[in-house]
């Protein structure tokens, strides 16, 4: 026979059954699709038990996961902590009180970035903190403050907006900034009235109010049912501008921006409270950043405690963090992890802490290129085996893996992922981490086979198409893989 044609039979032979292998598996199926032909995809499922990597695709290739990183910054902080953690915010004085009821120095409030702080998604209500600084100011006999009330947000650093955010993003409640106090999610809702399309909504008001604060609105009505609009501004300026659409003919529209100067607004809304209640505040309200650049510093070693009031359990802000991808706590996670080794915290030193904590632990975290605990920026990376590897270490921690496991949301069921594998037979035995931004969608967790336990976890960047259309088609790629372990 011809050379010629045997080397020919040889590629058939071996490209036929390449082709009918790779027909055959879910992953595979799923990268050859047409809305995939640009795209990057790492795929990888884990034996959590013996780090075995039982299926996987370009598992080692660095890509954007989005939210996905969450599952690293939660798991870190709960495994320097512990799930029962809390983290105090005290209340501090200076001076002394005299006889005549009267607190002959400042009022402190030093916060340490409780992110349940007046959050809608704590456990307290709203203004528990404000009402139980009244109760204590009382029962120490203080009617009036000669000073101030100062909001001492200085355990964490000034950059609470990462510099690798898109200045899209900035300004919006998604990606508010973390501050040594976090209060109200750092969140305000702007309420807007449209008219007909093309025309220029009119805003009716803030909730809650934040003096000064003004808009330079840019808005149109649009036949358009989505909201489009978007709120840009500098962390600590009260002027936001809006940009973008909403729906026409809405009487009330409701969109979120960010506080501008969370401690600020907290210590304001505090001054404000406590004279309403009788109590007299002689001095301004003002926080530490401000007498730091005014070069006003006070010693903290003059003033006493009055009380220390406790964060949520970590295992429920982990939870929070994991079931609503909350950014704004999860950055705060990655400062609490800063706190573990340095007394003030930064993101770039929680980054530094997280790393050490995993290669002490044994994983060296080589494929990743962390630069906020969130996932919000663009310029985050990571491999589909890393995340596994991750929650594999997790999972094998019998101290972390109950708290861990319960903080994921189910598919199907709860969380950002009730949508997804709905009516599949696997989603009760599934905890999935989701994460989404343009062009990404990722989703990491765990698959309880019964006699195994599997971590997975799958990153597309850069997809065409629809992201309905990519969720459907994921949904069909995990059934297929799951069901051949």
């Amino acid at each position: 026979m011809n050379i010629s044609v045997i080397k020919y039979l040889i590629v058939f032979f071996w490209t036929g059954l390449f082709s009918f292998s790779h027909a055959e598996t879910g992953i595979s199926r799923f990268v050859s699709l047409p809305e995939l032909h640009s795209a990057s995809v790492g795929f990888c499922i884990m034996d959590v038990e013996t780090g075995e990597i039982v299926s996987s695709y370009d598992s080692r290739r660095l890509l954007l996961p989005a939210s996905a990183l969450k599952l690293l910054t939660s798991a870190t902080a709960l495994g320097i902590y512990g799930g029962e953690h809390r983290f105090y915010t005290d209340v501090q004085y200076s001076g002394h009180i005299g006889k005549d009821s009267v607190l002959y120095g400042d009022l402190y409030i030093r916060g340490c970035g409780d992110p349940t702080l007046g959050s809608e998604y704590g456990t307290r209500q709203v203004f528990d903190f404000r009402n139980r600084l009244l109760k204590e100011l009382e029962n120490a006999g203080i009617r009036r403050i000669e000073g101030s009330i100062i909001a001492d947000d200085s355990r964490f650093d000034t950059e609470g907006v990462s510099p690798k955010w898109l200045w899209e993003d900035v300004g919006n409640y998604f990606a508010a900034g973390c501050y040594g106090i976090n209060y109200r999610d750092n969140t305000y809702r702007l309420t807007l009235r449209s008219g007909i399309k093309g025309s220029m909504p009119v805003i009716i008001g803030v909730e809650p109010e934040i003096p000064g604060l003004s808009f330079s609105n840019h808005l149109v009505s649009s036949s358009n049912a989505i909201d489009s609009a978007y709120i840009y501004g500098a962390p600590f300026s009260l002027r936001r501008y809006i940009y973008g659409s909403i729906p026409e003919k809405r009487d009330r529209f409701v969109i979120k921006g960010d506080l501008p100067d969370p401690a600020l607004f907290f210590v304001n809304e505090i001054t404000s409270f406590l004279k309403t209640s009788r109590i007299e505040v002689v001095g301004a309200p003002v926080t530490m950043r401000i007498l730091n650049e005014e070069k006003k510093i006070k010693p903290l070693s003059d003033r006493y405690v009055l009380f220390r009031y406790s964060s949520d359990r970590l295992s429920d802000i982990i939870r929070i963090v994991n079931h609503n991808s909350n950014n704004l706590y999860a950055e705060t996670l990655l400062r609490w992890i800063a706190l573990s080794r340095y007394p003030e915290a930064s993101a770039s030193k929680g980054i530094e802490v997280l790393k050490h904590f995993w290669k002490e632990k044994g994983v060296f975290l080589d494929d990743l290129v962390m630069y906020d605990g969130s996932g919000l920026s663009p310029v985050n990376r990571i491999s589909a085996a890393m995340l596994c590897r991750i929650l594999a270490a997790v999972a094998s921690d019998k101290n972390l893996q109950a708290v861990f496991y319960s903080s994921l949301p189910c598919p199907g069921v709860s969380g950002t992922v009730r949508s997804f594998l709905k009516n599949s037979s696997f989603s009760k035995r599934m905890r999935l981490k989701s994460g989404s931004m343009a062009h990404v969608q990722s989703y990491a967790g765990y698959y309880d086979a019964g006699n195994k336990k599997y971590a997975v976890s799958v990153i597309v960047n850069n997809f065409s198409g629809s992201r309905s259309h990519l969720r459907r088609v994921l949904e069909q790629m995990f059934e297929t893989e799951l069901r051949s372990l």
